[in-house]
């Protein structure tokens, strides 16, 4: 391991067949998720007419949609 890291107690260490080193952290989402695409995003509620949406998913069902750059 190279400089200072302060790990977590509840992280768990694995190494990697590379033998490179990581420590994983499971932390809940404070954010609600949107029941169409699954995210958590914190602008999920934001719009009275869809309050189950986040905006991304509002821009596609009732907006112009989003410019993808790929499929």
């Amino acid at each position: 391991m190279h400089g200072t890291t302060v790990v977590p107690e509840e992280a768990i260490h694995y190494t990697l067949d590379s033998n490179d080193e990581l420590w994983v952290q499971v932390i809940p989402s404070e954010h609600a998720k949107c029941v169409r695409c699954w995210h958590h995003r914190a602008d999920v509620g934001s719009h009275a007419e869809h309050p189950q949406l986040c905006g991304r998913c509002v821009e596609n069902v009732v907006g112009d949609g989003e410019q993808r750059r790929f499929a």
